[in-house]
């Protein structure tokens, strides 16, 4: 079972895949936002297609931790996909995924906002594999 990855914007929508073992994410592709009817059968097609158990979607949230500006708008999408009972929806802090995502892409040459979103995506869903790893490790949480 592999978790699927969400960076959400109103006009593009990143998706990030795990590998199977749920340690390392890696950019999939990214959605046009066409409305959340589209975007549900969008990843159920997903769902399906590479055996989704969790889908982690970044949750927008300011500096100072109050809900940003797409939550309301991402609390539709999320109700949404509350409707797919055989995946459990996660939601995690997305806070600077986008601006890090711009960074590595300038890096890499890639100036296109979609590939922006993907490695938004692929952050959040890191950033979740690593905390959960980090949590089933037999040492426990690191102590750095």
């Amino acid at each position: 079972m592999r978790y699927l990855g969400i960076d959400f914007g109103l006009k593009r929508i990143g998706l990030a895949i795990s590998d199977e073992s749920n340690k390392i994410a890696f950019g999939l592709n990214t959605l046009e936002n066409r409305g959340p009817k589209d975007f549900f059968n969008n990843i159920k097609l997903l769902i399906n297609k590479y055996n989704i158990s969790k889908i982690v979607i970044g949750f927008p949230t300011n500096m100072d931790g109050t809900p940003g500006n797409l939550s309301r708008e991402l609390s539709k999408f999320i109700d949404t996909l509350k409707k797919i009972p055989e995946v459990e929806i996660i939601t995690w802090d997305e806070r600077l995924t986008s601006v890090e995502g711009g960074k590595i892409a300038r890096e890499l040459g890639k100036k296109d906002k979609g590939t922006i979103d993907r490695i938004a995506a692929t952050l959040i869903l890191q950033s979740y594999l690593d905390y959960i790893n980090r949590l089933t490790t037999p040492e426990g949480p690191s102590t750095l």
